[in-house]
């Protein structure tokens, strides 16, 4: 687990790489997996969720 300012931090560099439209790099990858574990942590999903509600899961992994 990160602390929250780097939480922001890597929220804020996914953003800008996105606007920037660079979303093939090792570092986008990475932060995209970073937070959507995050996400994972805080609302407690599962697999199981993920097949009942449909969720997709849009890292590049």
């Amino acid at each position: 687990m990160i602390d929250p300012q780097a939480q922001h931090e890597a929220i804020a560099r996914l953003f800008e790489l996105v606007r920037a439209g660079d979303v093939d790099s090792l570092e986008f990858s990475q932060l995209d997996s970073l937070v959507y574990s995050g996400l994972e942590r805080t609302y407690q999903v599962n697999d199981e969720d993920h097949d009942a509600h449909g969720v997709v899961r849009t890292t590049a992994n």
